[in-house]
């Protein structure tokens, strides 16, 4: 199992539902963004998806360039951002940044060609001494996770359906539930310890992770 949705509205390539990703609320996880770029710094988002983190990088003053596969979730981009659908494996733009985003953890997608292109993508993109701010799956999570496991995103409820391991690789099904909105999303992701995080940073042409918050989802990396 690598990706698939179901569910109220459209589905991206990668199985997230838009729907459900539009009613996902702020929890404030990239608060760090004003402390680290100033007002008017250019930021490259690569997948954007519904624009929960677009607008947060917009309220900060920040320029934003916002990436995604889907067309469906960029419709719901603010105007404020330039909008560009593709692939982040294969952007190539011909202008560089002052730091980018790849959040909704994609640094732990399955496959490691795919990963390291991910954060080619981003390197490629800044100016020498560029930040890269990425999120990852918590270790600790991943490794305790299990069928039955439940969590409360505000009001839209979580249950883990099915749980399989294959060494450092786990294919997870994920059921959502918002009123009467149901959606489930299938899909398959690395569990990366930090020496493995900074293996694929080196490999990409960054500095080792710096991390922002205490349970270490959240990193930074200069690019050299």
């Amino acid at each position: 199992m690598l990706f698939s949705g179901s569910g109220p509205g459209a589905q991206a390539p990668d199985g997230c539902s838009v729907e459900l990703y539009r009613r996902l609320p702020y929890f404030g996880e990239i608060d760090f963004i004003g402390s680290r770029l100033p007002r008017g710094a250019r930021i490259l988002e690569l997948g954007c998806g519904a624009a929960r983190l677009t607008r947060v990088l917009l309220d900060r003053g920040l320029r934003v360039v916002a990436v995604d596969n889907s067309a469906d979730m960029l419709a719901h981009c603010p105007s404020g951002a330039v909008l560009i659908q593709g692939d982040i494996e294969t952007l190539h733009l011909q202008r560089n940044f002052d730091a980018a985003l790849l959040a909704r953890c994609l640094v732990n997608v399955p496959h490691k060609q795919v990963r390291e292109a991910f954060l080619r993508t981003a390197r490629s993109h800044l100016e020498v001494e560029g930040l890269l701010f990425f999120e990852r799956q918590s270790v600790a999570w991943l490794d305790e996770l299990a069928t039955g496991w439940t969590r409360k995103l505000s009001e839209i409820g979580v249950t883990a359906e099915e749980v399989f391991r294959d060494g450092d690789q786990l294919a997870i099904s994920l059921k959502y539930q918002h009123g009467h909105s149901v959606w489930r999303h299938r899909f398959t992701q690395s569990n990366l310890n930090d020496e493995a995080i900074n293996r694929c940073l080196a490999g990409a042409g960054f500095l080792e992770a710096v991390w922002l918050d205490q349970k270490r989802r959240w990193g930074a990396a200069k690019a050299h």
